[in-house]
């Protein structure tokens, strides 16, 4: 039997797990159809979620078409848990992208949209909600072409759009009309066809059509749109018939080497770790061990094994315990308590491009409102973290307090009630702040002499710092010497480790670090003589060197109405925005620039009052860029460096 991933994906609130329930319950798997705003629904399990109506985790669900088993993705569609959409495009083998006939497209759904094309899915729209007030079909197609820049095909027409009565109906390819709107779209990126249709004098055959017509979308040269209403069931059973018909099947071979991705971990609420994967090749087994691979940026490759004590597949809506898993299936793994987010199994899948959204650019400092549940609340927040690594945390020992990193508002309050939920643990959280980087402004070195006033470690390091391209992050690089390689290795690793924190407490990054001065006396001198004077060095020579303090900065789009251009100017000025780019576009003005990060929130919230409703914005992290007036700080969890006596004192302590 062959299998298809598939994700659903949409902008917040355009019906993507009302389409999810409408297909299982199309394919049979449920008798009725759940309720979002009832909390009633499939894939929507959370406590959290049944009450907020909003999904916060992926969720994967199985059903049957014929020959086709489909492993449908429920994914969610608030920006604040995009990173759950990245994780999930990663092992999908195509999307049906959902868009509000009513709202058209929204930010959202050009951030899904390009991340979709980044990922190299194949794409199926289905236009939502046709039978509210307000739909619109052939001013959509319109919007969507101009705003996800997509060569856009409707399968189906509407009739009494914007109505409770509101039906559709799929185009033949018999019909001369939609016969020839095919031939238009299909010869502009095929030249035989194009060749084929003006040499002959008889029309191209319908069924010659459709295998081109598969294909090219399959390609991603077309992308089919399918109208319908998810809560009226219309439209449902062309997007099952698009799936089976152009979603391209699971390749590999269980007899290949074993490739495959973790893409998610659970917890249960007896605490166990399940760990989900979608398999490229190969096969696994119960109770077998098997081979995992990490990668991270600038680090070796971690090799592990571990042993699978149970393989849960998905089927007919239900999970079931299996004895294997091969090539093309998602499946639940148990027993791996050490696997993470973002593991092979086997080797790395090759030839599969990854959408990449930004990390999270806000943090919160929350800590337990009891003090005595302060280990719970690590532990909690430890959790957390495994399930999203991109919530990363950084824990400040001095004040009891921990920083989380943050996409928005609604994911802080989201993890606030879950640690009440689930773990029992009230927690403060402090206003977020916008995550700020440092980099060097000139050159500066340092060094400390064994043996020397004030230096009590028997080592010598010397340090030279200069600033390096954007983007280039850490450079690290030594003279030559002779050390023992664990003493080398002590002091770049601690370089690394105290840049986290620069002159103001935020990473650096963009400098290239040389070792200039080494020495030590054998056997006295330890590994640790070289971590602990590494940081006074290293901050002495960053002093020198001084910092600035840089915010991130988004690149936005603004298309607003004409007589609404003068107050949008200002509001971009007031948030301390530059417009470096107007042209007139369809029936207004399209504003291109820049604009911090921290100003985007307040002015997506203004934006409606001066564009009178007619304001389309949609922004994207960009660069990091000096911050202007006084640069903003942030609290050290470290011992210091900058304060020779408070450090010394610390590290004598510890």
């Amino acid at each position: 039997m062959q299998t298809v991933n598939i994700g659903i994906l949409a902008h917040v609130d355009a019906g993507k797990t009302t389409l999810t329930e409408a297909i299982l319950y199309e394919t049979g798997v449920i008798g009725a159809i759940g309720s979002v705003d009832q909390g009633t629904t499939q894939t929507d399990t959370l406590e959290l979620e049944r009450q907020r109506g909003i999904t916060i985790q992926s969720a994967v669900v199985s059903f049957r078409l014929g020959d086709l088993k489909i492993n449908l993705i429920d994914t969610p569609g608030h920006p604040d848990f995009i990173a759950e959409v990245e994780r999930a495009l990663g092992v999908l083998d195509g999307v049906v992208l959902v868009v509000s006939a009513v709202e058209g497209v929204q930010s959202q759904t050009r951030r899904l949209a390009r991340a979709i094309a980044t990922a190299g899915i194949p794409i199926i729209v289905f236009a939502n909600k046709i039978d509210r007030q307000g739909a619109r079909d052939i001013e959509l197609l319109d919007d969507i072409r101009r705003k996800l820049g997509l060569r856009v095909i409707a399968l189906n027409t509407v009739s009494g759009i914007g109505s409770p009565d509101a039906r559709v109906l799929a185009k033949s390819h018999r019909d001369p009309e939609h016969s020839e709107s095919l031939i238009d779209i299909l010869t502009e990126t095929n030249d035989d066809l194009l060749g084929a249709w003006l040499r002959d004098a008889d029309p191209i055959d319908p069924q010659a059509l459709d295998v081109e017509l598969v294909a090219q979308m399959r390609r991603r040269l077309i992308v089919p749109v399918i109208f319908g209403s998810a809560r009226t069931g219309q439209g449902v059973d062309q997007v099952l018939a698009g799936v089976a018909r152009f979603m391209p099947p699971a390749d590999g071979c269980g007899g290949d080497p074993l490739t495959g991705t973790v893409f998610k971990i659970q917890r249960t609420r007896n605490g166990e770790k399940i760990v989900y994967a979608r398999l490229y090749s190969g096969r696994i087994e119960s109770r077998e061990r098997v081979p995992f691979r990490r990668l991270a940026p600038g680090e070796p490759t971690l090799a592990y094994e571990s042993r699978i004590t149970g393989i849960d597949a998905f089927d007919d809506g239900r999970q079931k315990q299996v004895a294997f898993a091969q090539a093309g299936d998602i499946v639940r793994l148990h027993g791996l308590k050490e696997t993470m987010i973002g593991d092979y199994l086997g080797c790395e899948p090759g030839g599969r491009p990854r959408a990449a959204f930004p990390p999270p650019i806000m943090e919160s400092v929350v800590s337990a409102h009891d003090p005595v549940l302060r280990p719970q609340l690590n532990s909690a927040l430890a959790g957390l973290a495994e399930q999203d690594p991109l919530i990363s945390i950084r824990r400040d020992t001095r004040r009891g307090a921990i920083s989380v990193r943050l996409y928005g508002e609604v994911q802080k309050e989201v993890i606030a009630a879950t640690l009440t939920d689930d773990y029992g643990v009230d927690a403060i959280f402090e206003p977020s702040q916008v995550i700020c980087v440092e980099t060097p402004i000139g050159v500066g070195a340092a060094v400390e002499h064994m043996g020397g006033a004030g230096n009590p470690f028997v080592a010598t390091v010397g340090l030279h710092i200069e600033p390096c391209a954007a983007g280039n992050g850490i450079t690290y690089k030594r003279e030559l010497g002779s050390l023992p390689l664990s003493y080398y290795t002590a002091i770049e690793e601690t370089v690394y480790a105290t840049f986290e924190e620069g002159l103001h407490g935020w990473r650096v990054i963009d400098c290239q670090v040389t070792l200039t001065d080494v020495a030590f006396a054998s056997p006295v001198t330890t590994a640790a003589d070289f971590r602990n004077l590494t940081p006074l060095v290293l901050m002495t020579a960053l002093r020198r060197a001084r910092t600035h303090v840089l915010e991130p900065v988004e690149r936005f789009t603004l298309d607003t109405p004409e007589d609404c251009l003068g107050d949008a100017l200002a509001a971009i000025g007031a948030a301390r925005g530059q417009v470096q780019q107007n042209e007139w576009h369809g029936n207004g003005w399209r504003l291109a620039g820049t604009i911090p990060s921290s100003e985007v929130h307040a002015f997506e919230q203004r934006l409606p009052g001066i564009t009178r409703g007619g304001g389309d914005f949609e922004s994207r992290f960009d660069a990091y860029a000096p911050v202007v007036g006084p640069a903003p700080t942030r609290p050290r969890t470290d011992f210091n460096p900058l304060d020779r006596k408070f450090y010394l004192a610390q590290v004598s302590q510890s």
